[in-house]
């Protein structure tokens, strides 16, 4: 029994990192020079005004690659309607946050270095894993939707109506990808379309979206615009074909470690303390 308090102590940790991110209200709106230096009129609250102390060293320290894959997944979780209003720096500071408690936690429950660390990681990783499954399944979601919504704008260019214009009816379509044009469109007020669906799709990090953005510059520059944008569609509907009959034959090398993990490991772990635990116990005796 003495060894489970451990288990139960990390288990009731993680607990509470869970309901406090899935249960806390969202706080307003605030990007990272507003965290820093917040504008008149905008005052953070809750998460972000507790963990603003720890902006200006996360924005100083946390390397660039770092910030960038927090950046992305912000952009698709914010997408599917999560994490509204956070910026990239103020989700590290909750990963650092979560982590320097886990190690208080693990230092005061336990006391030993090895476990303190686990539940300091498991503070520091938990966000990051929350936020991320909801990037990952947004991001495939889109993908899918994409090949479906060029198809639907090159059927509009194909009445004879202009490239932007046929971006903007479709905009209404209720999808993800419709969704993005439409926050593009919010975005683009008083500014070129192609060139803000280029710095959105930049900012998505999603080569399908940054292939798309840049080759709508191509056409819009070209004669034949009803071909090239058949063409196009056309052609992301081959890329993501290709990429999902790829994804398909890998399944099945992806599922053996998590086969692993949940049945075989489980089964070995039972064994060996079945057989070990007696062993210990008359060695303990002799």
């Amino acid at each position: 029994m003495t060894a489970l308090i451990p288990l139960i102590g990390i288990g009731v940790f993680a607990l509470i990192i869970y309901l406090k991110l899935e249960l806390a209200p969202a706080a307003p709106t605030g990007r990272l020079a507003e965290t820093l230096t917040p504008a008149d009129g905008i005052v953070l609250t809750g998460w972000r005004r507790s963990l603003s102390v720890l902006d200006k060293p996360v924005s100083k320290w946390s390397p660039a690659g770092f910030v960038r894959k927090a950046r992305a997944d912000l952009y698709w979780a914010q997408l599917a309607g999560k994490w509204m209003d956070w910026n990239d720096v103020q989700f590290i500071s909750l990963r650092v946050a979560a982590a320097i408690g886990g190690a208080i936690v693990g230092t005061v429950v336990f006391g030993e270095p090895v476990l303190t660390l686990v539940v300091a990681l498991i503070g520091f990783q938990y966000p990051a894993m929350a936020m991320g499954g909801i990037a990952r399944r947004t991001r495939r979601q889109f993908t899918a939707q994409l090949p479906e919504y060029v198809q639907l704008v090159s059927a509009q260019m194909s009445a004879n109506v202009s490239m932007e214009e046929a971006l903007r009816r479709t905009s209404q379509a209720q999808s993800l990808a419709g969704k993005w044009m439409r926050k593009v469109l919010q975005m683009a007020q008083g500014r070129d379309l192609v060139e803000q669906m280029q710095r959105e799709a930049q900012e998505s990090q999603l080569p399908e979206l940054i292939g798309m953005a840049v080759q709508l510059e191509f056409i819009r520059r070209g004669t034949a615009q009803q071909e090239l944008m058949g063409q196009l569609a056309t052609s992301i509907a081959a890329d993501y074909i290709g990429n999902a009959e790829q994804r398909a034959e890998k399944i099945g090398s992806e599922l053996v470690i998590p086969m692993v993990i949940f049945y075989f490991l489980p089964f070995m772990v039972t064994l060996l303390i079945v057989i070990g635990w007696p062993i210990v116990q008359n060695l303990g005796g002799m």
